[in-house]
């Protein structure tokens, strides 16, 4: 009989629905927010959001765009990442470990018109995401972690500074932290991406 006692764990992730998923995430931000000290009012003006809505996410009741969740990480002191992976509690990973994820896991996040789909759970060292939607937000985006895109469907209009770059499905970009950037879509397109980010976390 084969000795099975070093076999690596196998965490398999069934699909949830994205009110699940938004009550997981609201969990996070809600205990993250309380180690930190911070009260409700106090973490919702540091993210520029207003009390009720950053009351509504904590409980679950709100689907949160990336940019809010973004203010929200910065506001706590962390990252959209870590926001997105880590559990409250997070076990100890066994070493040699692994994932499966489950097409139609659900989101609690919002694209521009469409989801975005973590596939890595835990303390991953980079965090793959599915993007799908439209993205018209003219916010220019800077952050310490290296990033890696990949179209998948549909064409994506990538500006880094002041060169902009038209990515159709098969092409891609990386680009380092601390790089200025944005992603567009043309009026009325949507498109579907993978993007791969480095999972860097500014506290310990």
């Amino acid at each position: 009989m084969a000795d099975t006692s070093q076999a690596p764990s196998l965490t398999t992730h069934a699909p949830a629905d994205p009110d699940e998923s938004a009550l997981v995430l609201g969990a996070r931000i809600r205990a993250l927010r309380k180690a930190r000290g911070l009260t409700l009012t106090q973490a919702a003006s540091d993210a520029e959001l207003s009390h009720s809505f950053l009351s509504q996410v904590e409980r679950g009741l709100e689907r949160l765009s990336m940019a809010s969740l973004f203010r929200i990480a910065r506001a706590l002191g962390t990252t959209q990442q870590d926001l997105l992976t880590h559990d409250v509690e997070v076990p100890p990973r066994r070493t040699g470990g692994f994932q499966v994820s489950r097409n139609g896991a659900g989101s609690p996040l919002d694209a521009g018109g469409g989801p975005v789909t973590v596939l890595a759970h835990g303390s991953p060292p980079f965090v793959p995401m599915i993007f799908e939607g439209s993205f018209n937000d003219q916010t220019w985006w800077e952050h310490a972690e290296e990033e890696f895109v990949f179209v998948l469907e549909g064409s994506l209009i990538v500006a880094i500074d002041d060169e902009q770059f038209v990515l159709g499905p098969g092409d891609s970009v990386h680009y380092q932290g601390g790089v200025r950037h944005r992603w567009l879509t043309k009026p009325g397109e949507t498109c579907r991406v993978l993007a791969v980010k480095e999972a860097h976390s500014p506290h310990p």
